[in-house]
């Protein structure tokens, strides 16, 4: 089995994300967090020590390891961390709630969707996105690459939405 590397732990329902889903279908034997932020180092999440910074993935083998960047305050400080990761090989994967229907639908291969979190029918969701908690994508939109749809945010039928896009907790994003 391998390690789960889950980067940026400011995020803690992100952390119980995979928890969750580690609990439900068993994928990794360790998670382990990592956190630039130097006061964070050696604090417990969720009962799960940040081990130390992002760079400490130089020490993973990619053979037996994945991340996913749990960044989702902005989508360039996401797009940053998302770089940062990516220099040391470590293959991205996507943490999905179990409860999540996908079916019908075309999601990449590193996305991350909250629970309660609602994907329609023939709608795509780009690498590097972010669907959180309670959070629309109406049958037939096209969410881009590393975009961010907040708490609750709803994103209609058949919109499409541009590469890094972050909307809001609460707002509707309506076809022209």
């Amino acid at each position: 089995m391998k390690t789960l590397y889950l980067c940026g732990v400011g995020n803690g329902e992100g952390i119980r994300l995979a928890l969750t889903v580690n609990r439900v279908c068993s994928r990794w034997a360790r998670i382990v967090l990592l956190d630039d932020d130097p006061t964070k180092h050696g604090t417990v999440k969720m009962g799960l020590e940040v081990a130390g910074p992002i760079s400490d993935l130089a020490k993973a083998d990619p053979s037996c390891a994945e991340v996913v960047n749990l960044v989702t305050r902005t989508t360039d400080g996401r797009a940053n961390v998302q770089l940062k990761i990516a220099q040391y090989g470590v293959p991205f994967t996507s943490l999905i709630h179990p409860d999540v229907d996908l079916f019908g639908t075309d999601v990449a291969s590193d996305v991350t969707i909250y629970q309660n979190a609602s994907i329609g029918a023939e709608a795509s969701v780009g690498a590097s996105s972010v669907v959180l908690i309670g959070a629309v994508v109406g049958h037939g939109s096209r969410i881009g690459q590393g975009c961010v749809i907040a708490p609750n945010a709803v994103i209609n039928a058949r919109v499409t939405l541009a590469e890094c896009s972050y909307v809001g907790s609460n707002a509707s994003i309506l076809p022209a």
